[in-house]
């Protein structure tokens, strides 16, 4: 036990070492009735949050939004979630229909298997003509049923 939020507040500290890191993971909670691997559990579950958070931030300009006043805020946050939302479906039928030659495995990360984010922008991004082409050619569908 390791008392950092005061004296009488006990918590409980996991050290790890990871396979392929030179530094130890070193975790702190003040839920004592976890085990050592439900804390590794829930720290490996919310480092896939933290990782969507960022994707938002840094790929899809979340951070980037400028408004007067709180709709646009809104909408803007709700356009780019719902677009990582369907990337996430992409990827997820993906991986259930056993594709995995679109997967870019960088030269430093050879083994890697999850894709990220960032993986399935590249893979749309390389198909931007043809879902242009779709998208054109639907809603010109849509403007002659109109």
């Amino acid at each position: 036990m390791w008392r950092v939020l005061g004296h009488d507040v006990p918590v409980k500290v996991v050290v790890a070492k990871v396979e392929g890191y030179k530094k130890r993971l070193t975790l702190v909670t003040s839920a004592l009735e976890l085990t050592g691997l439900e804390m590794v559990e829930l720290f490996a579950a919310r480092f896939r949050q933290e990782d969507g958070f960022r994707d938002l931030k840094q790929r899809l300009g979340w951070e980037e939004c400028r408004a007067w006043t709180r709709n646009p805020i809104e909408r803007t946050s709700q356009a780019q979630w719902v677009t990582m939302s369907l990337q996430r479906l992409a990827l997820l039928e993906l991986e259930s229909a056993g594709e995995v030659d679109w997967l870019f495995r960088p030269p430093w990360n050879r083994p890697k298997e999850r894709p990220s984010g960032l993986d399935v922008e590249r893979l749309l991004r390389r198909h931007r003509p043809e879902i242009l082409q779709h998208l054109s050619g639907w809603l010109g569908d849509e403007e002659e049923v109109a």
